[in-house]
């Protein structure tokens, strides 16, 4: 269709290296900051909400773990795992370890887990991934950017990563 018009957006140019990073965000934050501190919002098993459901197709009960990275006391990204039942029954151990460890050690270079996408987005007042921020943290920024990564565990189990980047991140760049 000649007529039709598709607008891609594109992220800020200073944030795209870690929208597409591979490895370990925490250790990418900490080597340009010299500081990163995890706080564990929550964590918790529940019913699939509405996002697990329609964007996830996720049907039974998930673990939610919720944190908020920061460096030199700014919040720089939120990010939210989401474990379904099936996946953290395959070994509830390895998943229990998230209590004291952070998502990433758990993951990264453990060849039992692959990423089998990474993907980035905007996020913006019309997505509920926009609410899940406290109002002090995305500072009423209207567009953030956020990456959602998809892993197989044991060749076969899926769990999620949603990451959201805050206006703090740029700021500590900078």
């Amino acid at each position: 269709m000649a007529d039709t018009f598709q607008f891609i957006a594109q992220p800020p140019e200073e944030l795209l290296p870690w929208l597409t990073y591979r490895e370990m965000l925490s250790e990418k934050l900490e080597k340009e900051t010299g500081d990163a501190r995890l706080q564990v919002l929550f964590q918790q098993w529940s019913y699939p909400d509405w996002w697990d459901k329609y964007v996830l197709n996720i049907s039974e009960p998930v673990l939610h773990r919720e944190i908020l990275m920061w460096s030199l006391s700014t919040p720089c990204w939120y990010a939210r795992s989401i474990i379904p039942q099936d996946c953290y029954m395959a070994t509830p151990g390895f998943f229990n370890r998230l209590e004291n460890e952070s998502l990433g050690d758990l993951i990264f270079n453990n060849p039992e887990i692959k990423r089998q996408y990474l993907m980035h987005y905007p996020v913006t007042e019309e997505l509920i991934e926009y609410h899940w921020l406290q109002p002090s943290w995305h500072e009423n920024i209207k567009e953030l950017w956020a990456r959602k990564s998809c892993f197989i565990y044991k060749k076969k189990f899926k769990f999620y990563l949603i990451e959201i980047f805050l206006p703090g991140l740029l700021r500590r760049l900078a």
